[in-house]
């Protein structure tokens, strides 16, 4: 039983097909449109590292300091209020 055949019954409905002309919901596969994916990419980098889960894998990424990035929002906060779009210029490039 497919994730969608079990979403049907536990909603309370019936799935619709040869074995069962007279269900409430039949169901067509069409495949992936263009855009959709089948999997997601969950990290940024191949930097990564191994945990005690053989499943779950750990994420080595650079970051910003909690400091450094709290000192960049308020000058963001400043360039806001003062509409300084010069600042956002410089930053964007």
């Amino acid at each position: 039983m497919t994730l969608l055949e079990k979403m049907v019954h536990l909603s309370g409905l019936e799935v619709k097909d040869d074995n069962n002309p007279n269900g409430d919901i039949e169901i067509h596969y069409i495949g992936l449109r263009p855009g959709e994916k089948l999997f997601e990419e969950l990290l940024i980098s191949d930097n990564v590292s191994e945990t005690e889960h053989p499943l779950i894998m750990r994420a080595e990424e650079n970051f910003i300091e909690y400091q450094e990035l709290q000192a960049t929002l308020l000058e963001m906060e400043a360039a806001i209020d003062n509409c300084d779009h010069r600042y956002f210029e410089a930053v964007i490039g």
